[in-house]
């Protein structure tokens, strides 16, 4: 399950593109890095979600749709 600290990697639904993303704080957070706030529209949404789900979330560019690939 996706928490604090987790290292997730996910894929965009109709891509074949995986990216890596840790779970941080907000002062630790670092996009280019791989390192998302919990408190991003990304990283909120991963939060509690485990390996072969699927999920989305919303940004100014419109609804994004991805699915978890491997939570470490």
């Amino acid at each position: 399950v996706v928490g604090m600290g987790s290292s997730v990697q996910v894929t965009k639904i109709g891509s074949t593109d995986k990216h890596n993303y840790t779970i941080v704080g907000a002062e630790e957070a670092d996009i280019l890095g791989g390192k998302v706030s919990y408190h991003s529209p990304l990283g909120s949404a991963l939060l509690g979600k485990k390996k072969g789900d699927e999920f989305s979330f919303h940004t100014p560019k419109g609804t994004q749709k991805y699915k978890i690939l491997k939570v470490e």
